[in-house]
């Protein structure tokens, strides 16, 4: 039983290692339908400071009725600051919402943007069915998250998407939500509250610090966590000594499919290089790790 304990000990351990470097932002907007066009108009009155913070002072719209009456919600310069070479892994929208008057009204779609024009990444319209998705007659929050990158992007979710740094912290990226005409009546609809969190990793960064590798002493063996995986896998490795490192990924038949990492390292530090994502396609993985004299080599798994 002590031995199966240290186990478990150890793979949460490796877990956290591997893992432990994932950071955060969360921002609200500073401007709010900037842009011209047909909607221009759709929330005359509201700033984006009517929705950067949870305290009833609304953005709302103007009266919407039934036929061709839309409105356009967009929320831009959000300020994001993510470091280049960041990994996005998440990004999540809330709202807080809610609609006056006695018709129905829903979402057309609800998208992150890069533009007002140009809707990237999962897209939630109103083909699909999801909560909030017909506005409530209280305000209610509401929360939309997509990987940072798959292929389940745009109107019909078969677009391949994959987020960047250069993308969040442009000025123009930011949310847009459009809704259907109202169903048999007058309504408005009013936003109390919009913010973007984006989840991120960094490559190769520092997970822990052992003591200098010895002259002969056996070098630990890199430990790959998850192993098997459907959506993500790290790789975690010693460095023998300092100077640069190479970690490169070959498919089973030795085809080089990517360098994971290629940077300098410090001998005796663990780092962590993100190894899989769900682009990959499934089958069995090599990775070869070349540090100094060091050449590490093993197998992960990819399921699906």
């Amino acid at each position: 039983m002590g031995k199966y304990l240290f186990l478990v000990v150890l793979l949460l351990a490796a877990y956290f290692f591997a893992f432990g470097q994932t950071s955060s932002q969360t921002r609200t907007a500073t401007r709010l339908n900037n842009f011209g066009g047909v909607f221009v108009n759709s929330f005359p009155k509201a700033s984006a400071q009517d929705v950067a913070a949870d305290d009833g002072i609304y953005a709302y719209s103007r009266k919407l009725s039934p036929g061709a009456s839309y409105a356009s919600l967009a929320l831009q310069g959000f300020g994001f600051t993510i470091p280049e070479d960041a990994t996005i892994e998440n990004i999540s929208i809330t709202v807080r919402r809610f609609k006056k008057g006695g018709a129905s009204i829903k979402d057309y779609f609800v998208t992150a943007m890069q533009r007002y024009e140009f809707a990237y990444g999962v897209e939630w319209t109103n083909l699909d069915s999801y909560p909030g998705n017909y506005y409530p007659n209280t305000e209610a929050e509401f929360t939309f998250s997509q990987s940072g990158d798959g292929i389940n992007g745009g109107y019909n979710h078969n677009q391949t998407y994959q987020w960047t740094p250069a993308m969040v912290n442009h000025p123009y990226f930011g949310v847009r939500i459009d809704v259907w005409p109202p169903e048999g009546g007058s309504v408005t609809v009013y936003y109390d509250y919009v913010q973007i969190k984006i989840e991120y990793s960094q490559p190769a960064t520092i997970a822990g610090r052992s003591s200098s590798t010895s002259e002969g002493k056996p070098l630990k063996e890199p430990i790959i966590y998850p192993n098997p995986f459907t959506t993500k896998t790290n790789i975690q490795f010693t460095a023998s000594e300092s100077g640069n490192a190479v970690v490169e990924l070959y498919n089973i038949n030795g085809v080089k499919v990517r360098t994971l990492f290629s940077g300098s390292v410090f001998q005796g530090r663990v780092y962590n290089v993100p190894a899989g994502d769900v682009l990959l396609p499934k089958g069995i993985y090599v990775y070869n790790i070349k540090n100094g004299k060091q050449n590490q080599r093993g197998q992960f798994i990819k399921l699906q």
